[in-house]
């Protein structure tokens, strides 16, 4: 440790000057940041020209060791090596992040150096910053990547070696109330100078312990909720009373949210310590366009909660209950004729649902079927027998409970039954039933010359 942190406090300088000595006064001009000179004497053959009387730095190691933004930007258009290594294995990243230079460790990240390269002891750009206390120099690092659970020779991370400036920062609490109040009133600018992969999570320290994600999407901050996600925040993360984000969104209905935290894997049954869900808060308040979502997802309005309630137990009206159970019993039926699962089509398959529209796709179970059999290229007309009665139920204007029950019950009781009034030509096919009525749209139709099902 001591020969190595030796080497650190000698590492950007430069010998000295010599007017007899091209190079060394093109260090010399690095060091100083003379722009001037440093394009005088900058040619293919100098750019990476070595300190030999030194720690054969090239002339970025020294920029960068000094902070001098210009010199470096220039030296990197000019064919300067990013990976260039002095003798004790430093990148110019490693000069830059010791002394604190945030602004040139931004431009050596943007232009691709590596912010997790290694010298000769493996300590990394980040173990410099923290070691040193360089607090914007880690929050730069991390948001490029940096990784503080690199161990050095000596088995230490950034974090066991940090300076008690920057350790906040590795924690995750640099700031975090600051971020917090960006996330809740939307401030995107400011979320995007504090937020890292360590603190994208960070809970409140009081209140309801919320994330920034749990306050973003509370508050209806989608280009927030947004950034959040980009950056790595976690839909599942709990609030001190087991809500996740989702729940905030759907109780305050805001749809776009909730499909930005869905999209991105959020639980739609996820219960808080009360056992409600998010389909529970959104149908206690009305959220009625919520709701239809959340139930398109796979959310159950049967679940309880800890009052035995349901979610349709806790919609404040009729309507909106009887909504709800005939959604949850349609979804059920387009998921069933998406798996082909003759056992749960049977199951769901009524009349009041049979011609059940996905509310965003427009979807109905006979659709879903269709596309099964065009995708498999399959003629499952015979082994998917509830289906005929779905097909023929389709376009039978309109078909009374009894009859329809019926004609399923005979229909699931033989293999095939070409005698049925619903049924004049033998062998048809769902498919086959569903284009008599009408129920198969264009756009679903086989191209000219190709046939749907193989043989």
């Amino acid at each position: 440790m001591a020969n190595r942190r030796s080497v650190m406090s000698t590492s950007v300088e430069p010998p000295s000057s010599s007017n007899n000595d091209p190079l060394r006064e093109l260090f010399e001009a690095c060091k100083t940041g003379d722009i001037v000179r440093v394009k005088k004497l900058v040619n293919p053959q100098t750019v990476n020209a070595r300190d030999t009387a030194g720690r054969k730095s090239t002339p970025l190691h020294f920029a960068a060791g000094y902070g001098r933004r210009d010199v470096v930007e220039f030296l990197l258009a000019t064919g300067a090596s990013i990976q260039a290594r002095d003798d004790g294995g430093l990148h110019p990243l490693h000069n830059a992040c010791s002394f604190g230079h945030a602004d040139v460790v931004r431009l050596l990240l943007e232009a691709g150096a590596n912010p997790n390269t290694r010298d000769n002891w493996n300590y990394t750009p980040l173990h410099e910053a923290a070691i040193k206390g360089k607090v914007d120099v880690c929050i730069a690092l991390l948001q490029h990547g940096g990784d503080a659970n690199i161990r050095n020779t000596e088995g230490k991370t950034a974090l066991e070696l940090s300076d008690s400036a920057a350790r906040p920062v590795l924690t995750g609490d640099h700031r975090k109330e600051e971020l917090l109040e960006a996330a809740r009133s939307g401030a995107e600018d400011r979320l995007v100078a504090l937020l890292n992969p360590l603190n994208v999570n960070c809970h409140a320290s009081d209140g309801r312990r919320s994330t920034p994600l749990h306050l973003a999407a509370g508050y209806n901050r989608n280009r927030v909720v947004q950034l959040l996600l980009q950056h790595g925040a976690d839909v599942h993360a709990k609030d001190k009373g087991g809500l996740v984000p989702l729940h905030n969104a759907c109780s305050y209905g805001h749809f776009e949210v909730t499909e930005m935290l869905i999209k991105h894997g959020a639980n739609v049954n996820a219960m808080d310590l009360w056992q409600f869900t998010p389909l529970h808060e959104a149908a206690s308040k009305s959220r009625v366009e919520v709701c239809s979502l959340l139930l398109s997802e796979g959310a159950d309005p049967t679940l309880l909660n800890c009052h035995s309630k349901s979610a349709i137990d806790v919609a404040p009206t009729r309507e909106l209950q009887e909504r709800l159970a005939y959604e949850f019993k349609g979804h059920c039926l387009l998921e069933a004729s998406r798996q082909a699962d003759p056992t749960k089509v049977k199951k769901y398959l009524t009349p009041d649902v049979v011609n059940f529209k996905h509310p965003y796709t427009g979807d109905t179970p006979l659709v879903r079927i269709t596309n099964l059999l065009k995708n498999k290229q399959v003629n499952l007309g015979l082994q998917i027998r509830p289906l005929y009665l779905s097909s023929a139920l389709a376009h039978a204007a309109p078909p009374t409970p009894s009859t329809a029950w019926a004609t399923q019950r005979s229909m699931f009781s033989k293999p095939f039954v070409t005698s049925s009034p619903l049924y004049s030509a033998p062998m048809r096919t769902p498919l086959s039933i569903g284009l008599l009525g009408g129920h198969y749209r264009s756009r679903f139709t086989a191209p000219m010359g190709s046939s749907l099902f193989s043989h």
